[in-house]
């Protein structure tokens, strides 16, 4: 008797972990809107001479009034929801225009987008119904340092 109730609670104690893996796998899905992007260390990345750990209000780049969509078949998509004049995006760039992402996974509690020339990884420090914080960079960096800027803070999103 006291093997099969050993047995039982090893088995309610792995469905339970899966059943939170899932759980996460199943939040993040969605449409994510870029509310804050700060870090613990004042930076100055619009080099004005004042630095801040709010990044967020010093940045004028393109995908900075955006949504990130991150589908269930992992694909994802960031639609551009700022005005239609911004210098910070690319050439006759609207709003609703998309940034298709590149394929995505969720892996030990890092998101990961793989590409074919790059691998950005964001280690979810919150994940709930409303609110998604990654720590990391790459995914709102470019090559071009006028427009993006590289950061080991902070990304918060609320669900749209």
């Amino acid at each position: 008797m006291k093997k099969h109730l050993a047995f039982l609670l090893i088995v309610v104690f792995l469905n339970s972990c899966s059943n939170t893996t899932n759980t996460d796998q199943d939040e993040i899905f969605g449409s994510w809107k870029l509310i804050a992007w700060y870090d613990d260390n004042p930076i100055d990345i619009n080099q004005d001479g004042q630095a801040s750990t709010d990044l967020f209000s010093q940045w004028n780049g393109c995908k900075k009034q955006s949504i990130l969509v991150l589908e269930n078949d992992y694909s994802g998509r960031i639609i551009y929801t700022g005005p239609g004049d911004n210098d910070k995006c690319p050439p006759g760039f609207q709003t609703g225009n998309i940034f298709n992402t590149e394929p995505w996974k969720l892996e030990n509690g890092v998101l990961v987008f793989i590409g074919d020339d790059y691998f950005d990884s964001y280690e979810i420090i919150t994940l709930n119904k409303n609110t998604l914080v990654l720590k990391g960079s790459g995914q709102w960096t470019c090559c071009d340092p006028e427009i993006s800027y590289y950061t080991d803070g902070y990304l918060q999103f609320s669900r749209q």
